[in-house]
């Protein structure tokens, strides 16, 4: 299956698992209050660990070998499984000790809950990485739509008869035991146990794997350390906006650039040996998720004050200042979090693992300095951390494909155009308006439509890509 196939059918699971995401973030946090929040964000510090965890890299070295073997297939499924339980029973045992930390007693049963989680993802994993492999991304939408209704029809349910957090936390085990379930119907392998875990199998894939697991280890740390410093040091009240504020800014991430990961690992492994289709391919990509992202977060940036008390309440006011500095974040990360799909289809995960160091020592840094501060300060320097970290993931990224930093600032330079002539009309409009006058939905709309319409004309003046494809679209329209 093509790119654009794989990317068609992530595309639909992923807007609709926006939607899923909207009524968590609007509808339920209305019934479920920000220390309730705050709450489930600690534990999704341990939760995120079974993502993490639950096969060591593994998965994505069935997706990246050229040539795949039955028993290397079971030895990673036997392997996935026996972790998912052991961090099942590490979590159970370790829930008071961390709930002590935090000093949030409720974190214990809420922490034994979602140990489910982990041997429920884990057990699936090698099916999931076999379906990747084939491209077979419509029945994976398929199993990760339904999966979502399901689960959020509970939280939905859960939340209104009172349940508060524990909502959240059966949401996250009917999720990971429906997508489990049905995994297992969409794919043919099944394990055995005449062989079981080889361990010729585990070296020939020890490499590749070590790394990138190290790196899902640090890139884990780094990106859960703001959550447990903020819990730790300041209180669940202000880590309960940040963490709203937090999962605003993750969208594009949770989108855009989930869709381009997922379709475009399987497609440059099958052609990683070519660096000119490598590079292409990837600097598309980037061009299509800034062409998106920029704007959209750039516009949230300037109105995220009067988005968030229209959409959420005078109660979570500030989340609209932690927004201000958290969006452009999520523009730089939009991009950094394609990377990987590159570095592991070449099969340099080695690399990917040192600049995930490097990403970590700043980030962590940053959150270090910032708990001395305010919230908003933290944010700030945050999106400084994110900076200085995109210069060397891209340096050695470009220069492993054969590509350069020209190459890719004239790929990107229309749309930070754009952008740039998008943010001056609408400061220059509030300017005169006032931003208070921005304050029901209707006038909202109007105001992001014309942001909108500014950044349209702007990028296809600027863009040939663009200009193309509109000329490629009304021919087709017309003829």
């Amino acid at each position: 299956m093509s790119l654009l196939a794989n990317a068609k059918w992530n595309s639909f699971s992923q807007f609709f698992k926006i939607g899923i995401q909207l009524v968590n973030i609007v509808y339920l946090a209305k019934l479920i209050p920000p220390a309730e929040y705050g709450l489930m964000a600690m534990a999704l510090v341990v939760l995120n660990m079974a993502i993490l965890l639950r096969d060591l890299g593994t998965s994505a070295a069935i997706i990246q070998r050229k040539e795949l073997t039955n028993s290397l297939i079971n030895t990673v499924f036997w392997l996935n499984t026996f972790m998912g339980l052991a961090l099942a029973v590490i979590v159970v045992l370790a829930s008071p000790v961390i709930a002590e930390i935090y000093h949030q007693p409720k974190l214990i049963p809420v922490l034994m809950l979602l140990s489910i989680t982990f041997p429920l993802s884990s057990c699936a994993a090698a099916h999931l990485a076999l379906l990747e492999r084939d491209s077979k991304f419509k029945k994976i939408s398929g199993i990760e739509i339904s999966s979502s209704m399901v689960s959020v029809i509970v939280a939905v349910v859960l939340a209104n008869l009172g349940y508060g957090v524990y909502s959240l936390v059966f949401q996250a085990i009917t999720l990971n035991l429906m997508s489990a379930i049905q995994f297992w119907l969409a794919s043919s392998w099944r394990p055995f146990l005449r062989e079981f875990i080889k361990l010729d199998e585990l070296k020939s894939i020890f490499g590749f794997s070590a790394n990138l697991s190290f790196f899902n280890f640090v890139n884990y740390f780094s990106r859960n350390a703001d959550s447990f410093i903020i819990g730790k040091f300041m209180s669940v009240f202000i880590l309960g906006n940040y963490s709203l504020a937090y999962r605003i800014m993750l969208f594009p991430l949770q989108s855009l650039t989930f869709i381009a990961s997922r379709s475009l690992y399987p497609v440059l492994s099958r052609s990683q040996d070519n660096n000119a289709d490598i590079s292409k391919t990837y600097l598309n990509c980037v061009f299509v998720i800034l062409l998106i992202t920029a704007p959209l977060m750039s516009g949230l940036a300037l109105l995220s004050k009067p988005f968030v008390l229209m959409v959420f309440g005078q109660q979570w006011s500030l989340v609209g200042d932690i927004l201000k500095c958290l969006a452009p974040t999520a523009i730089i990360q939009s991009v950094l979090s394609t990377t990987g799909s590159v570095f592991m289809a070449k099969g340099r995960t080695d690399i990917l693992m040192k600049l995930g160091i490097i990403g970590t020592i700043l980030q962590v840094g940053a959150f270090l300095i910032g708990v001395h501060f305010d919230i908003i300060t933290f944010a700030l320097l945050y999106f400084v951390a994110n900076v200085l970290n995109a210069f060397p993931v891209m340096y050695c990224l470009l220069k492993l494909i054969n590509s350069n930093f020209k190459d890719l600032i004239v790929k990107i330079a229309p749309v930070v155009g754009a952008t740039i002539v998008m943010v001056v009309a609408m400061k220059f409009t509030i300017a005169h308006i006032g931003i208070d006058f921005i304050s029901t939905f209707p006038r909202l709309i109007s105001f992001s439509l014309f942001g909108g319409a500014i950044y349209f004309l702007s990028i296809a003046i600027l863009s040939t890509q663009v200009r193309g494809v509109i000329k490629s679209v009304a021919r087709k329209k017309y003829s």
